[in-house]
């Protein structure tokens, strides 16, 4: 009989592992996933990203536009471009508005409110900079990397009705002259959007409106993806700590199956949990080097943007497995030490008994 009880408390033994495994891993996740301040800290240098990526898409817009017009390439500087977004950029714009977005996705899932779920931009320190002679700038960078004509323009319809940047440069207007035009019918274009001057420049960007849900079927299932999300998320963080009951009740079930001294307690609850902690240390070594491994092996998408949005998510999966790893790691050192410590209980007590 005996002998059948400490089987039973074997078995017990190696759920309590799977179980404590399951509850570090998930409940840290959880954690980690709702601190919307560490999502933050880990897009805390798009200022940088952006003032290097924008510079080259504008380039490969303008090459891809004059390659379908049949007009020579445009030999766009890059390099002088970036000096002119970073002096048209104020410094943390980017970084204010990705915490602005941030905030709104997290209080979104926290309050269940997709309806009224919106995306509030500050365009007011950019277009003030657009309106001045950083704008003044990048337009005059754009207008100069133009092709000439290499037929006869109308000056007067150069820039046609709609406020775009001219295909051509023709030989007989100054470049100073375009670049004054354009950058005035863009700033009259920006000025005169009632979007922008309503609200001092606040843009308020409806997610989940009604209006674009009936417009858009692929916005109905996202709205519906997150709705589960948010069902997970408010799970996760209302009764995630329920997870811990397993393992402690697979450790009160084997007191009670193999428990009858000291002796057996430091050993029974001892070895799983010095065990347990050994396994997940390892597992949180390899996880995360496996998790950033098959991002960089993602299918090869070489266009910028891709590149772009490839080098912003990893770094978020950085910052997210990283911060994972502390956690389950502080957890599993303390459960190392506990064990050990029943463990070295386990091995005096039977000492004294032997003796």
């Amino acid at each position: 009989m005996r002998g059948c009880l400490k089987f039973l408390a074997g078995i017990v033994a190696g759920l309590f592992a799977i179980t404590a495994v399951l509850a570090l891993f998930l409940t840290n996740f959880f954690a980690v996933a709702a601190d919307r301040e560490l999502i933050k800290d880990s897009l805390s240098n798009l200022d940088n990203l952006v003032v290097e990526a924008v510079p080259a898409i504008v380039a490969q817009t303008l090459e891809e536009q004059a390659r379908q017009r049949g007009l020579a390439p445009i030999n766009l500087d890059e390099a002088i471009l970036q000096e002119s977004m970073e002096t048209l950029l104020p410094p943390g714009w980017i970084e204010a508005q990705t915490n602005t977005a941030v905030d709104a996705v997290y209080d979104m899932l926290e309050s269940g409110n997709l309806d009224n779920a919106e995306l509030e931009i500050d365009t007011t320190p950019l277009l003030d900079r657009f309106r001045g002679q950083p704008g003044l700038e990048i337009v005059g960078n754009i207008v100069n990397s133009l092709p000439p004509c290499t037929q006869p323009v109308n000056p007067a319809e150069l820039l046609g009705p709609n406020v775009t940047i001219p295909a051509c440069l023709p030989p007989e207007l100054p470049a100073d002259q375009v670049t004054q035009e354009v950058h005035s019918r863009l700033v009259q274009a920006l000025d005169s959007n009632p979007q922008l001057s309503s609200e001092f420049g606040v843009v308020r960007v409806p997610l989940f409106s009604p209006e674009q849900q009936a417009q858009n079927a692929e916005l109905v299932q996202t709205r519906e993806q997150l709705m589960r999300l948010q069902r997970t998320f408010s799970l996760a963080q209302d009764w995630g700590w329920l997870l811990w009951l397993l393992p402690v009740g697979c450790l009160l079930l084997i007191a009670l199956l193999a428990v009858r001294s000291w002796s057996d307690l430091g050993n029974w609850w001892g070895w799983p949990l010095l065990g347990t902690a050994v396994f997940v240390l390892l597992l949180t070594f390899i996880f995360p080097t496996i998790i950033r491994s098959l991002l960089r092996q993602a299918p090869p998408d070489y266009s910028l943007t891709a590149v772009t949005v490839r080098q912003t998510g990893l770094r978020l999966v950085t910052a997210v497995t990283d911060a994972w790893q502390n956690r389950v790691n502080v957890q599993a050192a303390i459960m190392f030490v506990v064990g050990l410590l029943f463990v070295m209980l386990g091995f005096l007590t039977g000492r004294r008994i032997g003796d």
